[in-house]
């Protein structure tokens, strides 16, 4: 009986024990110790999460001119944090003129002028600018385009000069805004501001107002290194083509995608997309701020923005805008890799569509830096150049330069180069050695 009673404890136990066994074994959690893999995340190009219209609403550079102290910045925090504080703004009047005489802002007490030039890329529509800024007028906005705004803070009131990229018209908007309040703001970044010099090219750049402005001394600029990755190609077709049968062929570097009203090439050499509606046309009459809206809202329906994409470009004629990818703060060029992101609108849709399918998703670090000449020696030796006209010169700023690894390896690793960029007769090109290219 005692036997019996032992075996009966014994098998308790057993039971007991595998079935406490178990649960450790499926509710058990290791532990790893941390390892540096000497790589950071970072946001990629081309997908990810829906951005806000005003995130690609956004200026390269904002300068302060206070008498002679010139300076600016390209952050940001500090380009796009100034404004936030200005929504809900009343526009009290604005007014168009075909000459840059009404260019007056007002002078301090000193005797001494104190404005903001805030600068973009390209022209773009003022009824986006008004729309991104929260600004609210009670009659009807002027059908114009801008790419340079400068801000008067000498007078009691704040009054925006919207200059265009011809510099041979300005819309003057008064505003309720107190500049002193705009001040404190814009003091709030200051630790952002570094030494600016202006530049002049030609009669139109003559002053401080419309003089071209970049960082006086850059120095040592940081090279950066990212790991890459490329987008599936099935996966976007998928995504634009929708339940069209596809028929593909390939010539050589090219591959052709064709359905029953659509098209669409991939470049396997340099990464670039290219699809084409073929039931729309070029011709469109929307005016620009619908169609930069309509882009936007496709793109963003699509995925194919990062919140580091800025509007850089946009041509009227062709209803095309054109978004390139920033780092840093820098925009990004490359002649090797496709980088930027372009669509065209036709009368009542998409016509094309044109984007990368390579992006950067993983940065490795790097100390290695790159010296910038001053932004007047670039002037100078652009000036010696015989086969370059200095006054079709509009614009003088950094970017990086995008290209793979001259160690290139398995991993893909694309570097980014800083490098002085410059608009020249509408097209940006890369300063190198006194030329441009």
């Amino acid at each position: 009986m005692y036997r019996e009673t032992a075996k009966s404890v014994l098998l308790f136990l057993l039971v007991v024990s595998s079935a406490i066994l178990t649960y450790m074994v499926w509710s058990y959690q290791p532990e790893f110790s941390q390892i540096d893999t000497t790589i950071e995340s970072t946001s990629n190009i081309g997908q990810g999460e829906p951005v806000p219209f005003d995130s690609v609403m956004r200026a390269y550079q904002l300068i302060w001119v206070d008498g002679e102290n010139v300076r600016g910045t390209i952050e940001e925090n500090a380009v796009v944090g100034v404004r936030e504080f200005l929504d809900g703004t009343e526009i009290e009047g604005i007014d168009v003129y075909n000459n840059m005489n009404r260019l007056e802002p007002a002078v301090k007490e000193n005797g001494n002028e104190e404005f903001l030039i805030v600068d973009y890329p390209s022209e773009i529509p003022s009824k986006s600018l008004f729309q991104v800024l929260g600004f609210t007028y009670e009659g009807t906005l002027p059908d114009y385009n801008f790419d340079r705004i400068v801000v008067d803070i000498a007078s009691p009131q704040v009054t925006f000069y919207l200059l265009n990229e011809a510099l041979d018209r300005v819309a003057v908007a008064q505003t309720n805004i107190d500049s002193a309040y705009l001040l404190s703001i814009v003091n709030e970044y200051e630790n952002s501001f570094e030494d600016y010099t202006s530049i002049i090219t030609n009669q139109q750049t003559s002053n401080n107002k419309t003089a071209i402005y970049g960082p006086d001394d850059p120095g040592e600029v940081s090279i950066e290194n990212f790991l890459s990755t490329q987008i599936s190609i099935d996966t976007v077709n998928d995504l634009l083509f929708m339940e069209d049968e596809i028929s593909v062929t390939q010539n050589e570097d090219v591959y052709v995608y064709e359905g029953e009203n659509s098209l669409a090439t991939y470049n396997t050499e340099t990464y670039n997309y290219v699809y084409t509606n073929l039931d729309e046309s070029l011709t469109s009459d929307r005016n620009p701020h619908q169609t930069i809206q309509r882009s936007f809202n496709f793109l963003n329906s699509h995925i194919g923005l990062a919140p580091e994409h800025m509007l850089f470009d946009y041509d009227e004629e062709g209803s095309q805008s054109t978004y390139r990818y920033t780092l840093n703060g820098y925009a990004v060029f490359s002649d090797e890799i496709a980088h930027t992101v372009t669509t065209k609108y036709g009368s009542n849709a998409l016509f094309e569509y044109e984007r990368p399918l390579l992006y950067i998703n993983a940065q490795i670090p790097s100390e290695e830096t790159k010296s910038l000449a001053r932004i007047e020696d670039v002037r100078y030796q652009i000036a010696l150049n015989e086969d370059i006209d200095l006054q079709k010169i509009s614009k003088i700023t950094i970017g990086y330069d995008m290209r793979f690894s001259e160690s290139q390896t398995e991993l893909n690793v694309v570097e980014f180069l800083p490098e002085w960029y410059v608009k020249y007769d509408g097209e940006w090109m890369r300063f190198n050695e006194g030329g441009l290219e």
